[in-house]
């Protein structure tokens, strides 16, 4: 959801219902890769309980519109 519908420079944050696991999906920049299939640099952090952990990726938009991380 965050990568088909938040904007370049927008900010995803979701939230487990039950447990204490979180993260904000930051899509940073869209681009066609060489086969034409639309993709997007994105930043990710994660939180459980005080601990947090950051990473970086390119998803791209598959045929059948899910999105695959690649890399």
């Amino acid at each position: 959801m965050a990568l088909t519908e938040v904007g370049d420079g927008g900010t995803y944050v979701w939230r487990r219902s039950h447990g204490r696991l979180s993260g904000i999906v930051q899509p940073t920049a869209s681009f066609k890769d060489p086969g034409g299939r639309v993709c997007r640099h994105i930043v990710l952090t994660m939180m459980v309980g005080t601990a947090t952990g950051r990473a970086e990726g390119i998803a791209c938009r598959l045929a059948d519109g899910r999105w695959q991380l690649d890399g």
